[in-house]
């Protein structure tokens, strides 16, 4: 009887563990089938950095499809961002980052700024990995080391608004303008301060995934702010045209989510066959379709 009963117990434990080493299906099942090859957005890291001018763009580009970022440091691994808010961890150091499709250099306080860009190596580096880009971009006073790095001359770009004019004589080959969102020209683009980086990054995702993409990943971020027409865009642009969704593969209208199309959850809505990760996201639909809808 105690046998029985033991090896009841281990058949129940053994199909609990089973359950629970699978993945859950809607979500890995749609990462394989959406997979394709991703960008690479590599984010320059160095401590004393604004927090915002790195985490923004890391946070537009981390909900894009089929992008990959990683943060680079100039130094040593661990650091901290402007007034020690925050300590993180560089996924590489420049010595061993592969490279990237996409470089994103962050601004700081200009003390801060000025270091980095009086570092050779850093320098290096940068001239290196824009060589063979897609788009390089830089947050607020990020300008200035992009600047020393060569890739600003005779370009027009945009710093914060608060040190143009001293961009201006720092880089008297370059044209920068105020009052822009961001400026994209060329294979190089240019935010103003802090936040506007989220708008650059918009930018770039818009370019890489289409406008939908974009569009999704502000709502994710529940990111109202976003008005293209902001920014500047100038001369043809190195981003690739955008991947399409695959054919066995549709987006989650309310989280926005990858999912498999052949199974899962669905919902029929005024003709149209919708997709869902779960079925919490199909009730909400359920119940407020025009929420998710497009007019």
């Amino acid at each position: 009887m105690k046998n029985n009963v033991l090896r009841s117990l281990l058949g129940l434990l053994a199909v609990g563990m089973s359950v629970l080493a699978r993945p859950f299906p809607a979500r890995s099942q749609a990462m394989k089938m959406a997979m394709t090859k991703p960008v690479k957005v590599a984010i320059l890291v160095y401590p004393g950095m604004e927090l915002l001018d790195f985490s923004g763009p890391a946070e537009v580009f981390s909900n894009a499809r089929d992008v990959q970022v990683y943060l680079v440091s100039t130094g040593a691994k661990s650091l901290a961002t402007r007034g020690n808010i925050v300590h993180l961890t560089a996924d590489y150091t420049l010595a061993t980052a592969p490279q990237p499709d996409i470089l994103v250099v962050p601004g700081g306080p200009m003390e801060v700024v000025t270091a980095v860009y009086r570092t050779p190596a850093v320098l290096a580096w940068i001239k290196q990995a824009d060589q063979h880009t897609q788009l390089t971009m830089s947050v607020c006073t990020g300008a200035f080391i992009l600047s020393r790095a060569g890739l600003t001359h005779h370009k027009s770009i945009t710093s914060h608004w608060s040190v143009v004019d001293s961009l201006q004589r720092f880089d008297p080959q370059a044209k920068v303008l105020k009052d822009k969102r961001f400026v994209e020209d060329g294979r190089l683009l240019t935010t103003a301060g802090v936040s506007a980086g989220i708008d650059g990054a918009l930018r770039v995702v818009e370019e890489l995934r289409g406008h939908d993409e974009a569009v999704a990943v502000t709502r994710i971020m529940q990111y109202d702010k976003w008005q293209p027409g902001q920014g500047l865009v100038l001369g043809k642009s190195g981003i690739r045209p955008p991947a399409p969704l695959a054919a066995n593969v549709a987006r989650d209208p309310v989280c926005q989510m990858t999912v498999p199309s052949k199974d899962g959850p669905q919902l029929a809505y005024q003709g149209i066959t919708y997709h869902f990760c779960s079925a919490s996201c199909r009730e909400n639909f359920r119940r407020h379709p025009t929420q998710y809808v497009k007019k």
